[in-house]
């Protein structure tokens, strides 16, 4: 997904999708909350895998659209993972 994204990014058509994705920051924004709030209210197995794709999908754009990818987060992940000290891991307010 992230090769294709990237390519869609480089080659864009004018009018595509993926186009409006990376020229639209409020419409991508849009969607990754949409998504997001689809996959909190996913509850069987099935929207829960099609909402988590989509989240997915529209996180990719939004990494593509920046130039950054999937290996950006992976390492930051493993940072986190190597902290000492944890925050509680409370909901915000």
């Amino acid at each position: 997904m992230e090769e294709t994204l990237n390519e869609r990014k480089s080659n864009s058509v004018l009018g595509s999708y993926s186009n409006r994705l990376f020229n639209d920051e409020d419409l991508l924004n849009s969607k990754l909350i949409e998504e997001a709030t689809e996959l909190t209210e996913a509850l069987s197995v099935e929207q829960i895998t099609n909402e988590a794709a989509d989240v997915l999908y529209f996180t990719m754009a939004k990494l593509v659209k920046h130039g950054l990818s999937l290996s950006d987060v992976t390492k930051e992940l493993d940072l986190r993972s190597r902290k000492i000290s944890r925050r509680a891991g409370d909901k915000k307010p």
